[in-house]
């Protein structure tokens, strides 16, 4: 007689996003690339909404798409 095997449990991390949703035409299209030191390339894929995003300080590609988005939404930034 053999015993029960045991059931493995897998651990599943979550991660960030690579890509995003545009707050112009709702689409998950938005892709946040670092092509300077100080400049962050926000491009929509779809609609085909382009920003350049001048950075102070390093920061992580989520951080840039939620300032994008509130700035986008507020107003300050004009749709192209």
């Amino acid at each position: 007689m053999g015993r029960r095997r045991r059931r493995v449990i897998k651990i599943v991390k979550k991660t960030l996003p690579k890509i995003y949703t545009c707050p112009q035409c709702g689409v998950v299209s938005i892709k946040v690339s670092l092509k300077e030191e100080n400049l962050a390339k926000i491009v929509c894929g779809s609609c085909g909404l382009k920003y350049d995003y001048p950075l102070e300080v390093k920061k992580q590609p989520i951080d840039i798409y939620n300032e994008f988005v509130d700035k986008f939404m507020s107003g300050r930034l004009a749709s192209k």
